[in-house]
């Protein structure tokens, strides 16, 4: 028997003329995290979505155990024994956990007819693997990004699969759910599983991988042991350059008049009486663990949740904000946890997305001014670098890093004077990081107020000019930039109380 649970050797694939992948030869021992790094477009999700039946390859070949397979689709490849949890959520948000778990693989009694409580009971027994307390009877929809997030990977375990392709699966987990999640990891190891982790998180691949593949433009730069290479080393491999340094931008000196406060803010079972003030210049970080509220303040301040009780003001006016249209009309933007589900149309193209909330300044007549649009839409696309082949191509065909600057230009279009960064980094790879980082510092230099939500404690610490830490949806401490530490956050995070 093969030493390797799976081989893909001599790879390629194109997408219209364009090379995703150049003779890749790809290799994972069973017991093992292999973890597969590279900046957004390098080819690494394309070589998976490969792996996993969802592309066939223009050549090469795949082996599992050994043995040539032909994997021809995604139920081919989970027959075969290889699971995937795609980076963007693939779920049915009408349908309830228990029944996306097992979906197509339902219970069902000896007549046919499906057996709800047989399917709940199976679902618990991996929920509760993960340590997840999730009704297995709650409609998928009603969870947040983060629930959700576990319900694929409950997917994925209830498949006993040998190979599990993991991509980006940290991104939207807080501390807690973390630990969790690198505990299931483990267990997985222990029963022979050959898990294949893709993560932009360099932090996290070194504390699980055994193994690190590094792909850039579409080829395999290097693939070694973890024990053998530093960050610095794996960064200079995935961007090609001697030079580069992960770093965030110096602070601003200048913080000026008050943008935002929220006082005695409320909603039905997810905030109590939440207060805050963030002023122009300045970007204020918003802490805390899964389900702690983070989300759910920021949809109550841009009026995609309705508060019960509270007060918003902006910049020393009193707003009533119901409607996402009222807070753009008061100079709000908002960028949220989920770009694929809430950020963007993915069927349309770039200018049509970049332009959604600001079509009223280029209309006339209730006519869109089409050359007023292409203008603004280029000039801006230009400046965040978005990488695509023209403004017409439907961004569902970008990278997950182009997919978010999209989102970004769509709010730079309107020239807010407070933005909302829920999760902005998240899947996206280590250069274009800093160039959101860089934005959003240049966007506070002149004068704008940002809110920062991150479940990336580094990134919490780099950016933010304060620190607001919530615990069980209230705001449980404040940090200066001074203050603010790992320990410090995660102890007001899960305990509550000020530190």
């Amino acid at each position: 028997m093969s030493e390797y649970v799976v081989e893909m050797r001599g790879i390629s694939k194109s997408f219209g003329g364009v090379r995703a992948l150049r003779d890749v030869t790809f290799r994972s021992r069973g017991g093992q995290v292999h973890t597969v790094v590279g900046q957004n477009g390098a080819g690494k999700s394309t070589l998976m979505n490969i792996l996993s039946g969802v592309y066939a390859p223009d050549s090469g070949e795949i082996l599992l155990d050994g043995q040539r397979v032909r994997l021809a689709s995604p139920h081919e490849a989970q027959r075969a024994g290889i699971s995937i949890i795609h980076q963007e959520l693939n779920l049915l948000p009408d349908l309830s956990v228990a029944a996306n778990v097992f979906m197509g693989r339902e219970s069902r009694h000896r007549f046919g007819l499906l057996d709800f409580r047989e399917q709940s009971r199976r679902a618990q027994e991996v929920l509760a693997r993960l340590g997840m307390n999730i009704d297995p009877a709650e409609r998928v929809g009603n969870l947040s990004v983060a629930q959700q997030q576990m319900v694929e990977i409950a997917k994925a375990l209830s498949l006993n699969a040998r190979v599990v392709i993991m991509d980006e699966p940290s991104a939207t987990l807080g501390a807690a759910e973390l630990e969790r999640l690198f505990e299931v990891i483990s267990a997985l190891k222990e029963h022979g599983v050959a898990v294949i982790y893709i993560s932009h998180r360099l932090g996290e691949i070194f504390q699980i991988a055994d193994w690190v593949t590094v792909f850039r433009d579409g080829v395999i730069v290097d693939s070694l042991a973890i024990t053998g290479i530093d960050r610095t080393s794996l960064v200079r491999m995935m961007i090609g350059s001697s030079s580069f340094t992960e770093q965030f931008p110096p602070r601003s000196a200048s913080v000026g008049a008050e943008a935002l406060r929220v006082e005695h803010l409320s909603c039905a079972q997810v905030l109590s009486d939440v207060s805050l003030v963030v002023h122009t210049g300045e970007i204020v970080g918003l802490a805390g663990l899964m389900g702690s509220g983070r989300t759910e303040l920021a949809q109550a301040i841009f009026g995609v949740r309705p508060h019960e009780s509270g007060s918003i003001t902006i910049a020393g006016k009193p707003a009533r904000i119901r409607r996402p249209w009222s807070a753009i009309g008061r100079g709000l933007g908002y960028l949220p946890e989920s770009r694929k589900e809430e950020g963007l149309v993915m069927g349309l193209s770039v200018t049509q997305n970049v332009a959604l909330a600001s079509l009223k300044s280029r209309q006339r007549l209730g006519f869109i001014t089409r050359n007023a649009e292409r203008s603004a839409v280029s000039g801006t696309v230009a400046s965040l670098n978005v990488t695509t082949p023209s403004l017409s191509q439907e961004v569902e065909r970008l990278s997950g890093g182009n997919q978010q600057k999209v989102v970004i230009a769509k709010w730079l279009i309107c020239k807010p004077d407070l933005i909302i960064f829920d999760e902005p980094t998240r899947g996206v790879d280590v250069a274009a990081k800093v160039e959101i980082w860089r934005l959003m510092r240049e966007l506070a230099d002149r004068g704008a107020a940002i809110l920062m939500i991150s479940s990336e404690i580094p990134e919490i610490i780099g950016m933010s000019d304060r620190v607001l830490v919530m615990h069980r949806g209230r705001i449980a401490g404040e940090l200066s930039a001074d203050q603010a530490s790992e320990e410090a956050i995660l102890t007001i995070a899960s305990f509550g109380g000020s530190h």
